[in-house]
């Protein structure tokens, strides 16, 4: 007897044994908890299928890796698939349209692939009759408007080809057609603008000693120019003061000359203010006497 107790024992501490290891190998399928035990987005998790449930916030997009699901917490659905918000849940669907790029429902598509067109949700080949094909967003509409793209930067600042040797210049810009109008549809402006600018560089390399050499010259013809016209009008107001009579009523008389010669210095001072001019035109006042 004492043998057969020892041995009902003994089955008992094994069949214990066993159940605690299995118990410590054994997995949870389903973990609830936030970041960082289940990943970021959900609210339970799975060790072998990702994500269980998500945030509200969140859709829930499920794709197939060999023989099973993985799911996803996503703030949008990829493309090809739409997103639909329940209740308690929201969850990305796949289109069910052929040929299309990303759709609105289950049966609208808004883009389609290339080469077809989105025309009341569907892809097709061709626009029908009375429609225009839109080349940016590839439809089909009754009325399409020019669509320009944006301003390029402004050109450098160039005259004739050259970015010196002028003071001003002239900058471009262009812009791109993105979307080409219908008949009836608005056309399109202008795709270049220009401005005027100033050139940083006014004077070429080498160019700047020949244009001093230049305003050298001009300089001394102009100061010769202006000695000849001081003479000419010198000996002009001459001139006029010898021929000049005094009239009365009654007849004339001959001015005397020294009422002449006064009014000569009088006129010549008047021509030239400055002492240097007075000194070169021999008209000092300090000579002349008040009578």
């Amino acid at each position: 007897m004492q043998w057969l107790s020892l041995l009902l024992y003994c089955l008992v501490l094994c069949e214990y044994v066993a159940r605690s290891a299995a118990a410590v190998t054994r997995v949870k399928r389903t973990i609830i908890g936030r970041y960082p035990v289940c990943p970021r987005g959900c609210t339970a998790c799975s060790r072998v299928n990702g994500c269980v449930t998500c945030e509200s916030r969140l859709f829930m997009f499920l794709y197939r890796q060999n023989m099973r699901e993985i799911g996803i917490c996503t703030p949008s659905c990829p493309v090809g698939y739409y997103g639909v918000r329940h209740q308690y849940y929201s969850k990305c669907y796949r289109c069910h349209i052929d040929h299309c790029h990303s759709c609105f429902s289950r049966h609208f598509c808004t883009l389609c692939e290339e080469p077809y067109l989105a025309s009341e949700g569907q892809c097709i080949e061709e626009c029908p009759k009375g429609l225009y094909y839109a080349n940016f967003t590839r439809e089909c509409k009754e009325k399409v408007d020019c669509l320009p793209g944006a301003w390029s930067p402004w050109s450098s600042c160039t005259r004739n080809g050259q970015t010196c040797g002028y003071k001003w210049g002239v900058q471009t810009r262009t812009r791109q057609i993105l979307q080409d109008a219908s008949p009836n549809g608005t056309q399109c402006p202008e795709v270049t603008g220009t401005q005027r600018c100033r050139l940083k560089q006014r004077h070429c390399d080498g160019e700047c000693r020949r244009r001093k050499r230049h305003r050298r010259k001009k300089g001394r013809r102009k100061g010769r120019r202006r000695k000849n016209n001081s003479n000419h009008r010198r000996r002009r107001i001459g001139r006029r003061d010898r021929g000049r009579r005094g009239r009365r009523r009654g007849g004339r008389r001959r001015v005397s000359r020294m009422y002449s010669h006064r009014n000569r210095k009088v006129r010549l001072r008047r021509l030239c203010r400055g002492r240097k001019c007075q000194r070169k035109r021999n008209c000092r006042t300090r000579r002349i006497r008040n009578y």
